[in-house]
């Protein structure tokens, strides 16, 4: 739609949200595999199941009304769990 000035500024604000999201990510994913190696170097188990399901049960707390539903962010966070196992198991990780 040319000149819709409201979709625009909405598309706008969605390109900055993505990029502070992939920043996010990013440094969540300095520390996963910081966490490794401090496992590695303790011998401790790569995955802690219980420390990822206390992760997930928290994440449904303090949510704004109009974000993402509880199941669906856990959804979200879950696939970042999935893709955090896979970064930690890197032998350059």
């Amino acid at each position: 739609m040319p000149g819709d000035d409201e979709l625009d500024r909405l598309r706008a604000a969605m390109d900055v949200c993505n990029r502070r999201l992939a920043a996010v990510l990013h440094e969540r994913a300095r520390l996963v595999r910081q966490i490794g190696a401090c496992k590695r170097r303790r011998g401790l188990p790569a995955v802690d199941e219980g420390r990822e399901a206390a992760m997930l049960a928290s994440a449904g707390d303090h949510l704004p009304a109009d974000g993402y539903p509880p199941a669906l962010l856990r959804a979200i966070l879950a696939a970042v769990f999935v893709a955090s196992r896979e970064l930690a198991a890197r032998p350059d990780a």
